[in-house]
């Protein structure tokens, strides 16, 4: 497939990539833009793999329904009589706002084949949270701060290698670029022809590189990391702390960690709710955080785990 009909680059890779608007920046631009892609759909993929529904119609798709709340921070769920199935789409508040800020209607958009106006009393909205903001702008903040950081690491990293340039006349440029190529293979002896080396022609300036620099900076990355976790309310240990945490700061993290999926989750459960109550006759709808790991009585580990547990009793 050329790249022309490519999707997945046109509308993922394309529209933050400078390489694809006619101009070519230079070397570093082309890395910065990779890394913030990697970040952006990285993150955008741990935002829309959050949650986990139970009961919703096979006709509702679950990922276009999380990326539609990701993006755009309202999803409409209704009864389509035309196609005789229960829709959740996209959707946009329509005509007046009642006493408490809720929209009396909805527009509703699936496709060219699919927009409506519904009234509030024959569908349920699903926000993204209270707010009902969506949480892209959390991904483009935080994929931006850890691209950067992966750049400022890599050119660190890089500059440790060589933390001094040398200056010296046009007659010993050759042997102090032979000696730089020496120095990049990682020779042991530096060799030059006796008599054509005088140290007065060298001059070497420090660039104030700082090979400790390369863990600090690694570990605020790390932390960033972990910010942007606790935001989207997904628990991510802090593993640059030397000492063990007391438990008064384990249950701070985990009340965080909790209150911050709270966010996202109560306009979920209260959607569902909704739903149950508008349409009793469809199986119960439940919405939860997708923290639940435990692997099933087929999974092997499981069973590896359940007869160590075993012989330990014993």
């Amino acid at each position: 497939m050329g790249l022309q009909g490519d999707a997945v680059r046109r509308n993922n890779y394309d529209r933050h990539d400078m390489r694809s608007r006619g101009t070519m920046p230079n070397q570093a631009n082309n890395k910065y833009f990779d890394l913030y892609n990697m970040y952006y759909n990285t993150l955008s993929e741990l935002c829309m793999n959050r949650f986990k529904w139970e009961g919703l119609p096979d006709t509702v798709d679950l990922r276009f329904l999380e990326r539609t709340l990701f993006y755009q921070g309202l999803a409409v769920f209704y009864f389509d009589e035309r196609y005789d199935q229960f829709l959740a789409l996209r959707g946009t508040p329509a005509g007046m706002w009642n006493m408490y800020d809720n929209p009396t209607r909805y527009q509703v958009n699936g496709n060219s084949f699919v927009s409506r106006v519904m009234p509030a009393s024959k569908c349920v909205p699903i926000w993204a949270n209270y707010t009902r903001t969506p949480d892209l702008d959390i991904v483009r903040i935080y994929a931006t701060k850890l691209a950067n950081l992966d750049m400022t690491i890599e050119l660190n990293a890089h500059n440790a290698r060589r933390t001094r340039a040398v200056a010296t006349t046009d007659n010993q440029r050759l042997s102090a670029a032979n000696f730089m190529q020496q120095v990049d293979r990682g020779d042991p002896v530096i060799m030059f022809r006796k008599g054509s080396f005088n140290a007065e022609d060298f001059t070497t300036v420090d660039w104030g590189v700082n090979p400790d620099q390369l863990i600090n900076i690694h570990m605020f990355r790390t932390r960033l990391w972990s910010e942007c976790m606790g935001l989207l309310g997904i628990d991510n240990a802090n593993q640059d702390k030397k000492e063990r945490l007391v438990a008064s700061e384990v249950s701070a993290n985990d009340g965080q960690t909790d209150n911050m999926r709270r966010v996202s989750l109560n306009a979920r459960e209260q959607a569902a709710r909704a739903i149950n109550a508008k349409w009793p006759n469809l199986p119960p709808i439940k919405v939860g955080f997708h923290v639940d790991d435990t692997p099933s009585d087929d999974d092997p580990r499981e069973q590896t785990l359940s007869s160590t547990t075993e012989r330990s009793l014993r």
